[in-house]
């Protein structure tokens, strides 16, 4: 069929997903020479020739519409079934990636840009924001320095990028398991053995996350869980410690090369919180106070573990230890993660959050079934048409690819595929995403059935949906500041804030009720006393959680706060042990696995946290008005969501709080006071 033929059957002309390797990878670089000749044209007009149409807006469609149209090429990467397209559609991404660290290393078009921002001529909102961040964006790819060293910093630029791509692409190919004896099984839900894959007389558990994590919470043998947590420790470990160490040394040396002491002080100066310092003053100042707690939690969990190993416990909580007796104790609060499921059947879950977002945000959801708008790459995939509420206009479109197959992304994430912005036609281009999961797949005779609790399924799906509701809902004319893409300008330090907000629906017991239905009776809700152990549950071991993700934090600013890392394991370990105070297990290399720092988030995974203090502080408001007040709703998505990073996030946050926000809710929803 061809590609124009298969473009009309998606819900944008360029969305295809049935290429095969060899006609993706003509396709990307076509595209790229397609957004080449836009390029071209820009740099031949003359000085005098120039306007903001012709120049700030021509480079920055060049740029998104390069994305748009190898965008469902890149997706391929991580939701391909064919191993040799999702190869291809890898080389794809590393070549589109590399084009922005081409085209603002040119000369040719950092000149026909400051030709035209010569003219001084008057530039208001999003305009003024477009051309500042263009002009920022080639002073911080090395236009001011010498040619030799501009050149030196272009090819460190391409290197990482190759790299990065590779680091995934190695993780999403691991296809790592271990066959474990029946009697290794004890304690595993019967809903779980019964999809496993046999061999012979032993059972099949991979490292992906639908296997790892309940096996990690529930079985009993603590041999077995320690040879799991190795493997899943060490996941691409061979090929992806070496690339590390490459990635970290060329990100330093790039970054002294444009003046900044290291890779974080050149990441930050482009953040909220602006320089290392101010980052470890925030993750030093909560590490202190949440260790008191997270002893407390050891103290809790190390008990359970000598009651039940008795005199062959060694006392000490291991990392192969604390998500089986996270989970023990939570059971002891009668709050049973694997008979709590039950109430949550995943089709139930998205009904539920649907009806949420609708009456909050005032939009409709409509599954698309006609077969001459789902061109899709998977049997399991849906897609879903967002509409206006009020005026029934279509605004955007969404998939979602919810269960693991082997060689897709290992995660959860939203990917923004084609970004809502302003077409030189003068028409706004209808965004489409992709909400890619790996819950678990529906067995024979049972549907996907999702945990409830802190990041568990039911908060990730509200979390990742929450990032589609951002793309989705933009109203930004410009691509680069389009909904939330990591590759526009969105403040890393923020762009998890409206995510995290919307995880808060998943703790209050209305709407919990509202999500549940029991797989076997739709009808039978889940119980209100069961609801209230669950939220009142909510802070067991609240300080082991909240300094893993400090741990994280801090190991990424330490990688990327040195001018060299000599040994990047040393530096997980001695982390984890100063920082969460469990141990690394020995023989492991868990950063070998720390996709995020290769996806945008180098130097930021600290946002995470950040982003929490902005998003506690805006669902204050509405624990105030109503969690379903339409109002404060609609103010929500005007405010936040619709702008993207059209304006700065700060003034955004602002203009919806009405006034300067403060971390007083973030420290409560943490069971700490404000200082």
């Amino acid at each position: 069929m061809a590609a124009t033929a298969r473009a009309a059957l998606s819900p944008s002309a360029h969305l295809v997903f049935d290429r095969a390797a060899p006609e993706l990878s003509a396709h990307c670089g076509q595209a790229k020479a397609r957004a080449e000749m836009r390029l071209k044209e820009i740099a031949s007009l003359s000085p005098q020739s120039r306007t903001f149409g012709n120049t700030s807006v021509a480079l920055d469609d060049a740029l998104w519409g390069l994305l748009d149209e190898t965008s469902s090429d890149q997706l391929l990467k991580y939701v391909a079934i064919s191993s040799g397209v999702r190869a291809a559609a890898s080389d794809c991404e590393t070549l589109v990636r590399q084009f922005p660290v081409e085209v603002f290393a040119r000369e040719d078009l950092y000149r026909a840009v400051t030709a035209y921002a010569a003219k001084k001529e008057r530039l208001a909102g999003e305009d003024a924001r477009l051309l500042e961040h263009q002009l920022r964006k080639f002073k911080r790819s090395g236009m001011a320095l010498p040619v030799e060293q501009r050149e030196q910093l272009k090819a460190l630029r391409r290197q990482l990028v190759q790299l990065e791509g590779d680091f995934t692409k190695n993780l999403n190919e691991v296809d790592d398991f271990l066959l474990f004896s029946s009697a290794a099984l004890a304690g595993l839900p019967d809903d779980y053995v019964a999809r496993l894959t046999r061999k012979d007389d032993r059972y099949k558990i991979t490292v992906d996350y639908p296997d790892y994590v309940p096996f990690m919470k529930n079985a009993s043998d603590p041999a077995a869980r320690r040879r799991l947590e190795a493997l899943f420790a060490s996941r691409a470990a061979a090929k992806n410690l070496p690339i590390l160490a490459q990635v970290l040394a060329l990100r330093s040396e790039a970054a002294q090369l444009l003046g900044y002491k290291n890779h974080a002080s050149y990441v930050l100066k482009e953040r909220m919180a602006k320089d290392p310092a101010t980052v470890e003053r925030f993750i030093a100042g909560l590490v202190v106070r949440l260790q008191p707690l997270a002893r407390q939690d050891i103290a809790a969990l190390t008990a359970l573990k000598d009651s039940e190993e008795g005199a062959q416990s060694d006392h000490v909580i291991h990392y192969w230890d604390w998500l089986y007796y996270d989970n023990q104790r939570l059971k002891a609060a009668a709050v049973d993660k694997e008979k709590i499921k039950e109430y949550f059947p995943l089709e139930t879950v998205i009904a539920g959050m649907f009806d949420v977002y609708q009456q909050l945000l005032g939009v409709k959801f409509r599954h698309v079934e006609d077969p001459a708008l789902t061109a899709i790459w998977h049997p399991d995939v849906k897609l879903y048409e967002v509409s206006d509420a009020a005026s029934g206009a279509a605004i955007g479109y969404f998939y979602m690819d919810l269960f693991p197959r082997e060689g897709k992304y290992k995660h959860a994430a939203a990917f923004d595929l084609v970004d809502g912005r302003q077409l030189p036609d003068g028409s706004f281009q209808k965004p489409v995403a992709a909400i890619v999961a790996n819950f678990p797949k529906p067995a024979p005779g049972q549907p996907s059935l999702l945990r409830h609790g802190v990041h568990e399924d039911v908060e990730t799906l509200f979390h990742e949906f929450g990032h589609i509701m951002h793309q989705t809902l933009t109203k930004a004319r410009h691509g680069r500041f389009s909904g939330a893409s990591t590759l526009g300008d969105s403040a890393q330090d923020f762009v998890e804030a409206p995510s995290q907000m919307l995880e808060n629906w998943v703790w209050d017991a209305n709407i919990l009720r509202s999500l549940s239905g029991r797989y076997d009776d739709p009808a039978q809700k889940i119980p209100a006393d069961l609801v209230s152990r669950m939220i009142a549950a909510k802070t067991i071991d609240s300080g082991i959680h909240n300094l893993r993700q400090l741990m994280f934090a801090r190991a990424d600013m330490t990688y990327h706060a040195k001018s060299s890392v000599q040994d990047t394991t040393a530096v997980w370990a001695q982390t984890m042990r100063d920082v969460l105070l469990i141990p690394m297990t020995a023989g492991t290399h868990p950063e070998a696995s720390f996709a995020h720092i290769m996806d945008g988030y180098d130097a930021g995974y600290y946002g995470y946290l950040w982003s929490e203090v902005y998003a506690a502080d805006m669902f204050s408001l509405f624990q105030e008005r109503g969690l379903l007040d339409p109002i404060m709703g609609r103010r929500y998505r005007e405010e936040i969501l619709e702008p993207g990073s059209s304006r700065d996030e700060a003034a955004s946050l602002r203009r919806f709080l009405g006034r300067e926000p403060n971390d007083r809710a973030f420290l409560r929803q943490l069971g700490l006071s404000s200082p």
